[in-house]
């Protein structure tokens, strides 16, 4: 029941609700920088292709246009996660904004050194867990289904611990998380299926969790 209330808030507040803004900024920075990213490949990559003269000369040219479309291909491919990126930069201010809307206290200040720590130990399992799942790449349909699944266990925790670390110690969101781990899987999955907005959606979902859970 918690999780089918945060699934619907996050969805609600990132379609037609307080984070609207931040989710087409998030859609307009993204498609920006995939043009960039597409005109510099295009512009100082491609151009390295030698000329070539005679029937090279065809070669080349074909070699030109290949290399071009594979920018831009490449570019519109990488587009989801360039996403992810610049809205995870905007996640802090989303939580802010949704704490306000459900009357969460203001978010406290974590020291310095806490908060390096917290990111190590946030940082530290995603990374080792991809790592271990790289032979899987390769397996037909198993892969779909287990990068699915890791991507929504990851993004849960993630935008679980997160959000949780704004109001409490790196042991007491562990054990909540812990806790409601069923609920956080849930709106990681489904985060997992929105790639162009899941850190606005993780962040609205799991503030709205955080209130019902404490």
């Amino acid at each position: 029941m918690n999780a089918a209330h945060a699934i619907l808030g996050g969805l609600g507040d990132v379609f037609r609700g307080r984070l609207s803004w931040l989710a087409v900024l998030n859609l307009v920075v993204a498609v920006f920088l995939t043009i960039a990213i597409a005109w510099a490949a295009m512009r100082f990559v491609v151009p390295l292709i030698p000329a070539g003269t005679g029937w090279l000369a065809h070669a080349s040219a074909a070699g030109t246009f290949a290399a071009n479309l594979l920018a831009i291909v490449l570019a519109v491919a990488l587009s989801p996660a360039i996403s992810m990126v610049v809205g995870g930069a905007l996640f802090d201010i989303a939580v802010a904004r949704i704490e306000r809307q459900v009357g969460l206290a203001e978010a406290r200040s974590p020291p310095l050194r806490e908060g390096l720590a917290n990111g190590l130990r946030i940082a530290g399992l995603p990374l080792a867990l991809n790592l271990m799942s790289l032979p899987l790449l390769f397996v037909p349909v198993i892969n779909f289904f287990w990068f699915l699944a890791l991507n929504g266990f990851l993004m849960g925790r993630e935008y679980f611990s997160l959000a949780a670390l704004r109001r409490m110690r790196w042991e007491e969101a562990r054990d909540l998380r812990r806790k409601h781990r069923g609920a956080i899987f849930a709106i990681g999955l489904f985060a997992a299926i929105l790639p162009f907005v899941a850190p606005l959606f993780g962040a609205s979902a799991m503030t709205r969790l955080i209130k019902r859970c404490v």
